[in-house]
């Protein structure tokens, strides 16, 4: 993409945020990480709410200070978390929908909206690869997703006299989510796998067959496999195609965490990354990561859209004016969920007034800045690569020589805190080989290649400024 895609998206972001009334609209003025005094927090967790109302105009402003105290993820120098930055017209949708308050548990009550949520995860479901019959519905995040998809798949694949002897299959690399949804069903720690990662932190499925054999011989039940798409620390995605084979041989559901890396599925340039997304039996995504959407905007897709029903199907006396026993289609049969509020409208709107032309830039600007990212990096004497660059998720490390890895890992621990304390940037530490490095998640659109070189440059001097301190005290 050229700097006049770039700039034009920026503008047009800046000029709705006008229109409408954003808050901190200039972007640069804002810190990357601002937190309240020891005080502050103290009294405000006192304070009880007045027994008589105040002005609106004073519980404004006290609201904004309130708000102000965050890490700021739409800042162009915030590299720490996947959800990054909101695009304006995704909270505009996410206000109106609150607006309207429409009830999304029901196909009645909330006629309108919940016939663009069934239009849009069918036309999702499509973009992933997933057959016609496929069906799903919008949920808070990836966390609810994966609540969702394991009681159906426990459900689907298990009777109750098995469930004791059933094993879940996870790689080190899958997100934690995954293990506390499991938990929460039923299942216990000894029935957990985990899985080895390669060099490339992709699940390694040498290991799991081995593994899966070892248990079938052990006489338990292998039922459940998580693959990633876009893993959390690197951006990874697991060889999809290789673990539906598996899945398919062993009669195992196969589970695709998306919730990031999904969204590439709506570029152009990169969707061929996701090959093998369709063949799974159920997909978590979050919109309100890397498709610029306002908090609480997940999606959780199957195979087979009449799978939840099993699980979730249910009924009221209080309901009845509002079922149809031929087809029920209200989403409360099909999701944990009674009341639940129309998620997926803030989407809508964005792709109606966005368009997915502009959303496809948007997504590619983030490979194209952790592509200079990388590169800036390689130019360092000091720096080498953790992993490989993927998903615009760049992990390094501060490295010279003839330093252990203990005093390598303090220092580069201090280098993420100096850049917040001093609002240069926002990035985090992980771990990855044994070692801690620095991470850097470059999907915010707005940020400019000359921001990510000034980032690099500046990561590099405090990590030779501590270096030095270091080299002048021997203890």
């Amino acid at each position: 993409m050229n700097n006049y895609d770039i700039n034009q998206i920026t503008n047009d972001f800046q000029k709705l945020s006008e229109r409408v009334g954003c808050c901190n609209l200039h972007f640069e003025t804002v810190r990357v990480a601002n937190y309240p005094s020891e005080e502050w927090l103290s009294e405000i967790q006192r304070r009880p709410p007045p027994s008589t109302g105040r002005p609106l105009e004073e519980v404004l402003r006290e609201g904004d200070e309130i708000f102000s105290y965050r890490i700021s993820t739409k800042h162009p120098r915030f590299f720490a978390f996947i959800p990054s930055s909101v695009s304006p017209v995704s909270w505009l949708g996410d206000s109106l929908t609150s607006a309207y308050n429409a009830y999304a548990g029901s196909s009645e009550s909330g006629s309108g909206v919940c016939a663009i949520e069934r239009s849009m995860v069918s036309w999702i479901a499509e973009k992933f690869g997933l057959p016609s019959s496929a069906g799903g519905q919008f949920v808070s995040g990836a966390s609810m997703a994966t609540l969702t998809a394991v009681t159906v798949a426990r459900d689907q694949c298990l009777s109750v006299e098995l469930r004791q002897k059933a094993i879940v299959y996870i790689s080190d690399e899958s997100h934690f989510c995954i293990i506390k949804a499991l938990r929460i069903i039923g299942f216990l720690d000894s029935q957990f796998r985990n899985i080895r990662c390669d060099s490339k932190y992709r699940m390694d499925t040498d290991h799991l067959r081995r593994t899966i054999s070892e248990d079938i011989e052990g006489g338990l039940k292998p039922f459940l496999v998580v693959a990633t798409c876009g893993t959390t620390s690197t951006g990874a995605i697991d060889p999809l195609n290789e673990i539906a084979d598996i899945a398919d041989e062993q009669g195992l559901w196969m589970h695709v965490d998306a919730a990031y890396g999904g969204s590439a599925a709506f570029s152009s340039t990169h969707r061929s990354l996701l090959n093998g997304l369709g063949r799974a039996d159920s997909i978590a995504w979050d919109p309100h990561k890397w498709l610029f959407q306002t908090y609480g905007c997940g999606t959780i897709l199957f195979r087979e859209r009449s799978h939840p029903l099993k699980s979730f199907a249910s009924t009221a006396h209080f309901c009845r004016d509002f079922e149809d026993e031929k087809e029920p289609q209200n989403p409360w049969n099909y999701g944990i969920e009674l009341t639940r509020p129309a998620r997926h409208m803030r989407l809508w709107f964005s792709l109606q007034v966005l368009g997915m032309d502009t959303i496809d830039k948007m997504i590619g600007r983030g490979f194209e800045l952790s592509a200079v990212a990388e590169d800036e990096i390689k130019k360092l004497a000091d720096w080498v690569l953790l992993a490989p660059t993927s998903l615009a998720i760049v992990n390094f490390r501060f490295a010279p020589h003839g330093l252990s890895e203990d005093v390598l890992d303090q220092i580069n621990t201090r280098v993420s805190k100096e850049l917040a304390t001093e609002d240069i940037a926002c990035i985090l530490t992980t771990h990855l080989g044994g070692v801690v490095g620095l991470r850097m998640c470059t999907i915010n659109p707005r940020v400019t290649d000359d921001d990510i070189r000034r980032v690099v440059s500046a990561l590099n001097h405090s990590a030779q400024g501590v270096y030095g301190e270091l080299s002048k005290d021997p203890n």
